[in-house]
């Protein structure tokens, strides 16, 4: 084998490898984006819940009587900070 021939050779040995560790590295790039999204899904899931529960507790303040709804107030209050808190967390990951 010639030098030229075994530098050819060795040349489509190494970019082949180089190739096999790309299709490594998309690969494991694809796993991470499907880890990100289903961590993503996860995250609006519970932001779903706490906004359901904080127009569960407004729907409660709305209905209760003028004489009462004093004591709804700090149950919605903390309600909304924690919708709010985890809202505002959200976004700051994405």
């Amino acid at each position: 084998m010639t030098d030229r021939e075994t530098y050819v050779e060795n040349m489509k040995l190494e970019l082949d490898k180089l190739n096999d560790q790309l299709i490594e590295l998309e690969e494991h790039a694809a796993n991470a984006r499907r880890e990100a999204r289903d961590k993503y899904e996860i995250e609006l899931i519970k932001l779903r819940v706490s906004s359901r529960e904080a127009l569960s507790k407004w729907e409660e303040l709305q209905a209760a009587g003028e004489a009462s709804w004093h004591q709804w107030v700090s149950g919605m209050d903390h309600t909304r900070d924690a919708f709010v808190h985890a809202f505002h967390d959200f976004k700051s990951r994405l």
